[in-house]
Order: C-alpha cells, then structure tokens, then sequence
C-alpha cells in the first residue's frame, strides 16, 4: 500500500501514517475527468487524483482518447505544477486529463471526531501511470509498504497508525499473499465499526484522548493517555466541563470494550492536569498514583503516593501485549514532577517536561530552571523514540525535541545574561531585552517568570550576583 508519514508540520497526527488525501478545492469539479464524471462526484475523483499527486507525487494524467501520455509531457506538466502553478491551470492548457478510470469507490466514512466526511477510493498499482520521484513535502518517508509489516512495527512501537488506518492495515494484513484488487477493495470498503472508527490507538496499548481544560494558551486541550492492553491506567483526566465529561466517558467506554480502568496517574499537580480524577476515581473504583510533593499539593485523594522507579506491570490480559510502565521523577517545572517511560516501546509520556504546543513554564519558586534542565537531560538518557505531551500531539522525534527543550533554555539564558553585562539591572529592563517588543503583551507576564528563574540559576551558580542596591550584575 502507499503511504506516508504526516510531517512534523501536519495539522493532525504528526507522525503518524496516513494514505494520501486531503480535502476538495473550490475547483476539484472542473478538473477534466476521463471517466467524465460530473457534480459532487467528480470533486472528490478530482481532489483524490490532485492530493496524491501533491502529498505522494502519484500522477494520473491520460490524453483524453485514454491513451498514456509521452513521458516528456508529463514532466514538462509536473515540473509546471512543482513551480505553483494550479492543477487545473496546467490541464487546460494542454490535451490531457485526470485519469480517474482505475478508481474504485469505496464509499465514504466519517472521522474519527465526527467532524467531516471522507470519500475514499483505491487505485491498483498495475494501472498508476506514474510515480514521480521524489515526492512533495505534505508526506514525508513515502512509499509502498506491506500491512503486516506495519502492523508488526505498530505493535513494537516504531509504527503509529491513526483511526482508522489502523484497522484497514489489519485486515489487509490478514489476507493471503496472492490477492486480487476485488479482494483488496474489498477489505478496504468494509465500514468500520463504531468501536473501531472512534479508538485511538496509535500504538497498541496507547491511546491518546484530549479533551478541552483550563490550559495556558496557546494550548486548549490536556491529554489524556490511556495505558495498557488489558486493564489500564489513565494519566491526568483533567477536564472540569461536564459536555467534555460526557464526551471522554463516551469515548473512554468504546476505548475499553469492557477492560476496566486499574488506576489513575497524575504527573503532577497543576489544575490543567487533575481536574477531572476525583470523578473519574469514584466512577470507576480505581486508586490515585501521584508523588508525594502532588499528594501535598491536590484536593484529589491520592491513594498511593508513588517515587522515582516505581513500576506499573500492565498485563495484556489476552488483548495485547504485556506492558511495563516506569515512573521517572522530574522536577523542575513541578516539585513532584513525573513522567512514565516504556522502555520496549522507548515511549515516554511527559506530561509538562515537553510541550507539543506553546511551551513550558518554569515559574519560581514552585519552577527551578536548573532542575529543570537536569530533568531534560535524565529524559535524554532513556533514548526515547517517542514523547506523549501533556499538550500538542504526539512527537515521533523524541530526542531532537528534548535537545530543542534543553537548547532554546540556554539560549534565552545567554541572551539573559547578555542583558546584565550591558547593564539591565532589574526584572523589567532585562526582560525588554531578553525577548524585545516583538512579544505579544500577554506573553509578557509569563516572559518574566521565565527571567526570573534564568537569574535566580545564574546567582545559584555564581554566575550573576546582587549588589547592595538589589540590582543584577554579572560576577
């Protein structure tokens, strides 16, 4: 099957696998269509031949008797398209069309949340014209690959499958080797069930819910991450609205098929994180796990208190593999930070270690930069593949994202500390040279407290000292 991975810039699922596609242009219908399909119909012909051309370089173009064009018009007309020029644009100055003649229908689906419909068709590779080397950038790692052994890499943690691609793979893993495209359609226009369009595992035994919290902006949503093949874990139900209350449970039940929830794990105790787990826990008779220095912190009952390498042995209960889940402690941002690692998958669920959107607030006394940047760098000794966020998507470049972490803090310090040595005395003078006026004045407050907890590093470590007056100065 051709597929490729959503790049690191992709509106949804970053890293996961996706076949190509995309939504319908204003003029998708105007495309010229060999099969001469006309209104609605032809959109969607159109935009499926369009987006795999601009997502996988696949191109269908025919002359319009339905004989293959010469090699040296194609690639006049791709190298038109790759200077910008419109699809449409190119075909009505030429004798060509869209080759839409090989597409089966295989009817439409819903997404995952119910938010816009999808038509999908399937084209087999003997009849694809062309495959124009190298692709476009909408899809990265594009190519044909074999179900099964995506479905091997899904399980072991190298391969992340979104709803419901997933369940499409599996049941195309399933069939024999030799196959014919009836077959193949077949399986592929197979509604999924409910259950199966809605689940988000996007590796087995991990799935990611996120509904809406009271987060610092730009972030709108906490992850929620479901853990295990059999009974399972929830790491920080944080939502106190009750229509995404409703929405989670919902959710939640069709992700369990009838597994129960064995406990819940707080990362640490910020109201964007603990929200919802004193309801969760009275609904399913399940204990809290937090650390100590949450357990102090949180209205929640925190039935055990948790440290540095406890283990959570999750059995797949005949559902899945066994998984093993183990508490790493991170202060900095929060003094009884945790984040669980899985060292067969190299996942590591962050919580607020990483920021897959905005970015992360280490705000005195409860933030300490230095401790902070120590807990950056026990994350990066576990060589993680992957990262769950407490909010933003899933990150399939674990380790160039905690070097990010871990350089974009030293270079706000130098730049800190550059303001000193020019002479910024006080909070307000260095933070106006730190980050200038290109910052938006909201930010500014939380700019501050990032300050704040730069100098008090540096006057830990000697590198900045207080003279009588309580200004800065550089040692």
């Amino acid at each position: 099957m051709l597929l490729g991975a959503r790049t690191e810039h992709a509106r949804s699922w970053p890293g996961t696998l996706a076949f190509p596609g995309g939504a319908v242009d204003d003029d998708d219908h105007l495309l010229p269509l060999l099969s001469g399909t006309r209104g609605e119909g032809a959109a969607f012909r159109g935009a499926a031949l369009r987006e795999a051309f601009e997502e996988a370089g696949l191109v269908s173009f025919a002359r319009a008797d339905g004989s293959r064009a010469d090699d040296a018009v194609i690639d006049d007309v791709v190298g038109r398209l790759r200077r910008g020029q419109k699809l449409i644009e190119v075909l009505a100055g030429t004798a060509l069309a869209l080759d839409d003649r090989p597409l089966h229908d295989l009817g439409t689906w819903l997404t995952a949340e119910g938010s816009f419909l999808v038509a999908r068709f399937f084209i087999p590779v003997d009849v694809a014209p062309h495959l124009v080397v190298p692709p476009t950038l909408e899809l990265s790692d594009v190519g044909f690959k074999v179900p099964s052994l995506l479905m091997d890499g899904w399980r072991d943690g190298s391969v992340f499958l979104p709803p419901p691609i997933r369940t499409q793979l599996g049941r195309l893993a399933d069939l024999a080797d030799e196959v014919d495209d009836h077959a193949v359609a077949g399986v592929l226009r197979t509604r999924p069930l409910e259950p199966e369009r809605r689940r988000r595992d996007l590796l087995q035994g991990v799935v990611i819910m996120d509904p809406r919290t009271p987060t610092l902006w730009p972030a709108t949503t906490t992850n929620c991450v479901v853990l295990g093949c059999g009974d399972v874990l929830l790491v920080d139900p944080a939502t106190p609205y009750p229509d995404e209350r409703a929405a989670f449970d919902d959710l939640l039940e069709v992700t369990l098929e009838g597994r129960r929830v064995r406990g819940i794990v707080l990362t640490h105790h910020h109201h964007d994180h603990v929200g919802d787990a004193d309801r969760l826990r009275a609904k399913h008779g399940c204990p809290v796990y937090a650390h100590a220095l949450t357990a102090d912190q949180v209205d929640v009952t925190v039935d055990v208190v948790i440290d540095d390498g406890h283990v959570f042995d999750l059995a797949g209960g005949g559902f899945g593999p066994d998984r093993r889940f183990e508490v790493v402690f991170t202060p900095g941002h929060a003094r009884g930070h945790v984040c669980l690692f899985e060292p067969a998958l190299r996942l590591l669920v962050a919580g607020d270690m990483v920021a897959g959107v905005g970015s992360i607030l280490i705000d005195p006394p409860e933030g300490h930069m230095a401790t902070y940047l120590a807990s950056l760098d026990r994350l990066m000794a576990l060589e993680p593949r992957s990262i769950i966020p407490a909010h933003g998507p899933l990150l399939t470049n674990a380790m160039e994202r905690l070097a990010q972490h871990k350089a974009h803090r030293l270079a706000r310090q130098a730049r800190v500390l550059d303001a000193i040595r020019h002479g910024a005395t006080d909070l307000d003078s260095v933070v106006s040279a730190a980050y200038g006026p290109d910052t938006p004045g909201p930010m500014l407050v939380f700019a501050a407290r990032s300050v704040l907890a730069i100098v008090e590093m540096l006057i830990e470590d000697g590198t900045v000292t207080v003279d009588d007056t309580g200004g800065w100065v550089a040692a």
